[in-house]
């Protein structure tokens, strides 16, 4: 990875990751798949962090691991990985990426033009908002190229669109524009290419400003409980609510409400 491929910039309590690969369309490569992922799980110790932000430069948002990089002939050998490299591999590489998103407890923001693709598919809908352009495409070619859905993306569609129309991204590799994602509630908001920047900007600030600990616990609370029962469910209700209520921002919150004003919550 070059200095230029990944840009991780920490401002007002937000963190932003740049993909900024775009002579490659930002296919990401090992070293940028790293470099994410240390950034994410970087945050469980940085009480600074308030919202996590992925966005992208250039016409495309992510076309998926670059595959060019695995069978490169200056890598040793005849250029081809050993056998079973792939199992070996995701847990330390793509599926650790999105793991890391999964498990980090501050918002995550993604915003998302042109093509997301595969890996990149996952790694957008990683977030908990997602904001795409009406040049977006959502899209997990594998099976069209003759191998099966990684990353999470068997897992997340499902869950975020139900069977019928995952099938329709995954057996059939269609992709899915900005606005049928939107409609589909793959997403949160398609808006018109100039929109883009001060849509995910109000999003964001609005983040920033609200109970991190209170959000980061729900986040958690919600992927927990799609595998569990109700009366599992309702445990882990109890115990994060337990945990939200010993915050300072519970307090404010509480504050506000008998004062009759907009809380002002710090995130502790």
């Amino acid at each position: 990875m070059t200095e230029d491929d990944l840009f991780v910039e920490r401002t007002d309590g937000v963190l932003t990751l740049t993909l900024q690969r775009e002579n490659r369309r930002n296919a990401l490569t090992r070293s940028m798949i790293e470099s994410i992922t240390a950034a994410v799980q970087a945050v469980a110790h940085d009480d600074g962090v308030r919202v996590l932000l992925v966005r992208s430069s250039g016409p495309d948002f992510c076309t998926g691991i670059d595959l060019g990089e695995a069978n490169d002939p200056s890598r040793g050998g005849d250029g081809r990985p050993r056998v079973g490299h792939l199992q070996r591999g995701f847990p330390y590489g793509a599926h650790g990426m999105i793991r890391a998103f999964d498990l980090v407890q501050v918002p995550v923001v993604s915003a998302v033009r042109g093509w997301a693709a595969g890996v990149g598919n996952a790694l957008a809908l990683s977030a908990d908002v997602v904001i795409a352009d009406s040049t977006a495409r959502f899209w997990v070619p594998m099976v069209r190229r003759g191998f099966t859905p990684d990353s999470g993306n068997s897992w997340l569609l499902p869950r975020l669109v139900g069977l019928a129309r995952a099938k329709q991204m995954l057996i059939r590799g269609r992709p899915v524009d900005g606005q049928t994602a939107a409609a589909w509630g793959l997403i949160a908001e398609c808006v018109e290419p100039a929109e883009l920047d001060g849509a995910v900007a109000e999003v964001v600030d609005e983040l920033r400003q609200a109970a991190t600990v209170a959000v980061g616990l729900t986040r958690t609370l919600v992927h927990r409980n799609l595998a569990v029962d109700l009366d599992a469910a309702m445990q882990n209700e109890g115990i994060h609510e337990e945990l939200a209520v010993r915050s300072d921002d519970f307090k404010e919150g509480i504050r506000s409400f008998t004062e009759k004003r907009d809380p002002r919550f710090t995130g502790r």
